[in-house]
């Protein structure tokens, strides 16, 4: 039985993972770092709240934009499924939408925060990106509060706040969750950490990587097994399904200058990587592609693709999972042409033929290595 009744100590409401048609028996929509995150505040800082700021970053399905709602907060997310389930969520509870304010990684509010509640993310790279980036909209009497699973807040995460933000301090563990109380230091002024970048050889290209983007420090194993195993293309329409920066659709690009290339993701600073890694290597093929952030192909109105080309990720947030792997199956049957090939790559140990045969009729494996399998299958 799924569990969608959050209390909370402003109250409760019902909440749902996002997509809707994925849910999951033993994951809900929120967790012990939130309820600790809100108890905090309702018991130390409830008549701050009031006509304040207050921006809410990584809540991952709107479980602190609820509770909070009536403060009409902002909300930060580099992920699309992000705030469309936080959005869902308010509407759930008959909570006016427009009350929040929403944005992506790639930008920032527009008037100073007076309390900034963060939820750690793994990324310690992006979390310094975020750091940095909301900085200087704090001010010496900004409340700066952060949370996370004890094992998450490791001394590294203190120095990435001591470095952008001042000195901090944690507290006492919860539910296997701790808190970490920063106080802001007004002349510190920390570098932003720089965007990543690495050479292709084959094809030849140079790609950059935003903070949050997944292998942003290397061509990841995965890829480099794929790129040795793309099908030919001609002119045809392409979808680099879950695109990251990018990488397997500017390769399409460098050997089919003619194709069209769709690059689809959930997160904003991918989707914007693979923009970049596009105008960067081929300046004069831009108005051919399409960048798309959004969840897998849902809502699909593009012209029908000849190809996809997908490395299924087998996690949301910190939770594993094969739902997302299942919606990019089924999405890619339904974007496909007639005739047109999906074909993916995973570890060997995940059930992907499986899922290909049941939402395909079959598949054949293109390569194999000792970790990874490239299957390939056809829409009839």
């Amino acid at each position: 039985m799924i569990n969608t009744h959050f209390i909370h100590a402003f109250g409760e409401h019902s909440l749902y993972r996002f997509p809707l048609e994925q849910q999951m028996p033993n994951l809900q929509a929120w967790d012990a770092v939130d309820e600790y995150l809100l108890a905090h505040l309702y018991e130390h800082a409830i008549e701050r709240l009031p006509n304040q700021h207050i921006v809410l970053a990584n809540d991952d399905f709107g479980a602190l934009s609820c509770a909070l709602h009536e403060y009409s907060p902002t909300h930060i997310s580099d992920s699309w499924v992000a705030q469309a389930g936080c959005r869902h969520n308010l509407q759930k509870n008959a909570l006016d939408s427009d009350a929040v304010t929403f944005i992506d990684s790639l930008s920032v509010p527009d008037q100073p925060i007076d309390i900034l509640v963060i939820k750690i993310p793994k990324n310690l790279s992006y979390l310094a990106y975020q750091l940095a980036q909301l900085k200087p909209l704090l001010h010496a009497d900004t409340l700066v509060l952060a949370g996370a699973k004890v094992p998450q807040m490791t001394q590294n995460v203190q120095k990435i706040f001591s470095q952008y933000i001042g000195e901090n301090k944690t507290s006492l563990a919860k539910k296997k969750s701790r808190l970490l109380f920063s106080q802001v230091a007004p002349d510190l002024v920390g570098r932003a950490p720089q965007n990543t970048a690495w050479d292709v050889k084959n094809p030849s290209l140079h790609i950059s990587n935003l903070p949050n983007v997944f292998s942003r420090l290397n061509l990841d194993i995965g890829a480099r097994f794929m790129l040795n195993n793309l099908p030919f293309v001609d002119d045809g329409h392409v979808i680099d399904l879950g695109c990251g920066n990018g990488v397997l659709g500017c390769a399409v690009l460098a050997k089919a200058p003619q194709a069209k290339v769709t690059f689809v993701d959930e997160s904003y600073m991918a989707v914007a990587s693979a923009k970049a890694n596009v105008t960067a290597n081929f300046p004069e093929l831009v108005d051919q592609c399409t960048f798309w952030v959004n969840n897998c192909l849902a809502n699909y109105t593009l012209p029908p693709a000849d190809l996809i080309l997908c490395n299924p990720p087998f996690h949301q947030q910190q939770a594993i999972t094969d739902h997302i792997a299942k919606q990019m199956f089924k999405d890619s049957h339904f974007a496909l042409r007639h005739g047109g090939e999906l074909r993916i790559i995973g570890n060997r140990h995940l059930p992907y033929g499986e899922l290909l045969k049941k939402r395909f009729g079959g598949f054949k494996v293109v390569d194999t290595n000792k970790k990874f399998s490239i299957l390939s299958t056809i829409k009839h």
